[in-house]
């Protein structure tokens, strides 16, 4: 009888770098036995072979890493990987090879990995706002993710065909793509996606998905300015005939208080996150004392963090009282005090989806180089992890964070600030099973674990 799956939570960086292949360390090697699947692509054998999907997989708050090793010549046809979306113990992907783009899925349960055809390359007729066309189709990423009891899964894009060249959703049609893994054929098929008449839509352009997830049989494509586009589960046949019934769309606004705030010099992503926990969907955003957002000369004593949870109906936003969490309050506590914390703005809020209340922060002490145009770090930066009910700091890493990147080339400038990289990562949590990536006796155990009460 086998022995039952053990989940782990990792904190992963949204940004996959790439060694040289022999760079990398053999412990680092987890995936390397990985099952591999290339459905009906052409070549696809031959793909996944130039490369490996490694991870350096620690315990949170440190920050894990995945990581691609790929040989010079490979590179040099160019290549690149961005992790997309994090559900429960899948990770996807787009891979960039050539000329041509790849969905990439890995199952951290099955110790899979599955090369995908590209949305865009597999229906044609459409303009994914690539070239200039009297109505463009403006394709959204990243893909949500719907995990399945049977261990299959599936993924769902949008896509909008806008009545004009602004890209206001008012009055555009859409088309929702979805793959599922056990399909018949390997692809993509197509449904057509439209706003119920008494919807009302935002009017601002160029809309934009910070969060794309699941949640009890429903689709979410989160803007965090703005709101989130959801509908139903699209249906699971497989026909991509154009005559099918079409799936409805409804709009979620934000709270009140978060409407109209000014975003422009930073971005929302920073400073808020969306997505389900629980049994239900929370939003988290980092604002003043008086509701508006942070700006980079924003003393951070007048910094709170917020929660509100949304209705069962999806209808109205109800602000967590308890968990409301002033700055200046979590720094005069003992454990940040003890660990030397700088009194620093977070950034990058991330969800734990099984445990309401819990938060993963970027924390450092950022400024802007204007000339370079790049965030860097005078002294410190580090991932936390802090409960908004109890207002109080759980752990923090010690490891650089800079850890698990590659070193700079010997041409290079040397970034200033001890050599801090300069770009603010973007966070992920994800789930990965100890039975199948090697951690039960390996990487989890040979690190410290942080926990700080």
């Amino acid at each position: 009888m086998s022995s039952p799956r053990r989940f782990s939570w990792v904190v992963l960086r949204k940004h996959v770098p790439v060694f040289d292949a022999e760079e990398k360390e053999q412990e680092d090697k987890i995936m390397a036995k990985a099952s591999k699947d290339w459905g009906n692509i052409e070549n696809g054998s031959w793909i996944l072979d130039q490369f490996s999907l490694d991870a350096h997989l620690v315990e949170p708050p440190e920050l894990s890493t995945l990581s691609v090793r790929a040989k010079i010549e490979t590179q040099e046809r160019g290549f690149g990987c961005v992790l997309d979306s994090v559900v429960e113990n899948y990770l996807v992907m787009t891979l960039v090879f050539g000329d041509r783009w790849y969905g990439l899925v890995y199952d951290a349960a099955k110790n899979s990995l599955s090369l995908l055809p590209a949305t865009m390359d597999s229906f044609e007729g459409y303009d994914f706002a690539s070239r200039v066309d009297s109505v463009p189709f403006f394709f959204l990423r990243p893909p949500a993710v719907l995990p399945r009891d049977d261990g299959s899964y599936d993924l769902f894009n949008l896509g909008f065909r806008f009545a004009t060249r602004d890209r206001v959703l008012q009055g555009s049609s859409g088309i929702i793509f979805r793959w599922w893994s056990h399909a018949a054929g390997k692809k993509w098929t197509k449904q057509e996606a439209r706003f119920s008449p008494h919807t009302q839509v935002p009017r601002q352009p160029a809309y934009k998905v910070d969060a794309a997830f699941t949640f009890k049989g429903k689709v979410f494509w989160a803007d965090l300015m703005l709101g989130a586009i959801v509908c139903d589960m699209p249906s699971t046949r497989t026909t991509t005939s154009e005559d099918e019934d079409h799936v409805e769309l409804d709009f979620i606004h934000l709270p009140q208080e978060c409407q109209g705030r000014d975003f422009s010099r930073s971005y929302p992503k920073d400073r808020r996150t969306m997505g389900p926990v629980g049994d239900s969907i929370k939003l988290i955003s980092i604002v003043t004392i008086s509701g508006d957002n942070p700006r980079d000369n924003t003393p951070p004593a007048d910094v709170v963090l917020r929660s509100w949870t949304l209705s069962p109906d999806l209808r109205s936003w109800t602000r967590d009282q308890d968990m409301e969490l002033p700055l200046p309050l979590l720094w005069q506590s003992e454990v940040y005090k003890r660990e030397r914390l700088p009194q620093a703005m977070p950034q990058c809020p991330v969800l734990k989806a099984d445990e309401d209340g819990v938060l993963y922060l970027l924390l450092g002490d950022y400024y802007l180089d204007w000339e370079r145009r790049a965030r860097l770090c005078r002294e410190i930066e580090c991932v936390i992890s802090i409960d908004m009910r109890t207002k109080s700091l759980l752990s923090c890493s010690h490891r650089p964070i800079k850890d698990g990147l590659p070193a700079p080339a010997p041409w290079e400038e040397v970034q200033p600030s001890k050599d801090f990289h300069p770009d603010i990562p973007s966070l992920v949590a994800a789930k990965f099973c100890a039975n199948h990536t090697g951690w039960s006796h390996c990487l989890l155990h040979k690190e410290k674990k942080n926990r700080l009460i």
